[in-house]
């Protein structure tokens, strides 16, 4: 579990939950629905990743990686939003998300998760994001010069320039197989990710597939992890922690824009073996 020093003395006096996040971050989003699974208040810190607030050295002294999520307990910082669900639930919720009794079928789901979060980048970048506002050659510069992750700097460039064609069938083929192998663990007719009970795994996936369903991926081609969302969307912690945070303006600005460029025959179901 990844808890690490801070990189600033008075970040040890915070007292209670202090959690940093984007509204749009599914990793954010991981993080906002287990605090309300488990009923708990925290102090929202709230990252404008738009405007590269995470680009800045005071919050790289929070999160080396300059990237969110990163979560705040009485002076003890954690980074990778699965270890804060996991960290949360151990410290509060007594392992009632993570049962010993489920614990294989969780890690497995936790790390499919961790490791489906290229795709979704790639993906939400080119078929959501550039369809917003764009951000501006200052702000874009304030993020080169800010950015610590080479990584990270790379993919911004990459973005700017524009993905090519290439890299998005490789991604959409990606998040393709990720969802067939969620769909192969209810062939046992499980109600769960995990088995029978709520836990971890679902609030790992829950944003994940939540964003390919505003990006128009068609969902029907997993019947079994469609029929599993449709339940757990109607959690109240899913309104609470992850529609309630989305920015309404960037969908009313990208997703008619999204919807005619599937007509024209370049939405995301053309891409990979989407378009098979």
């Amino acid at each position: 579990m990844p808890i690490i020093e801070p990189g600033r003395g008075d970040l040890k006096q915070l007292k209670g939950l202090h959690l940093w996040h984007g509204g749009m971050s599914n990793c954010s989003q991981r993080c906002r629905i287990t605090l309300s699974e488990l009923g708990l208040d925290y102090v929202s810190h709230l990252v404008n990743l738009q405007a590269a607030e995470h680009a800045t050295e005071e919050y790289h002294q929070i999160h080396p990686d300059g990237v969110v999520p990163a979560l705040i307990h009485d002076g003890t910082l954690v980074i990778n939003s699965v270890d804060i669900i996991a960290y949360l639930d151990a410290t509060f919720g007594d392992g009632s998300l993570r049962p010993h009794h489920l614990e294989s079928e969780i890690a497995a789901a936790l790390e499919r998760a961790d490791g489906a979060q290229l795709a979704l980048k790639y993906c939400t970048f080119e078929f959501l994001f550039q369809h917003g506002p764009r951000p501006s050659d200052e702000t874009f510069q304030k993020l080169m010069n800010g950015l610590h992750s080479e990584w990270l700097k790379e993919f911004h460039r990459e973005y700017r320039a524009g993905f090519s064609r290439e890299r998005i069938h490789d991604m959409v083929a990606r998040a393709h197989d990720d969802f067939l192998r969620c769909e192969q663990v209810f062939e046992d007719g499980r109600k769960w990710m995990a088995g029978e009970q709520f836990s971890l795994a679902d609030i790992a996936w829950m944003p994940n597939f939540h964003r390919f369903e505003v990006l128009r991926w068609p969902l029907d081609r997993y019947p079994r992890l469609s029929g599993w969302f449709a339940i757990a969307s109607q959690r109240p912690s899913y309104g609470e922690a992850l529609e309630g945070w989305e920015p309404k303006p960037l969908f009313d600005v990208a997703l008619p824009i999204l919807d005619e460029r599937r007509a024209s025959g370049d939405g995301i179901d053309n891409y990979g073996p989407l378009a098979g």
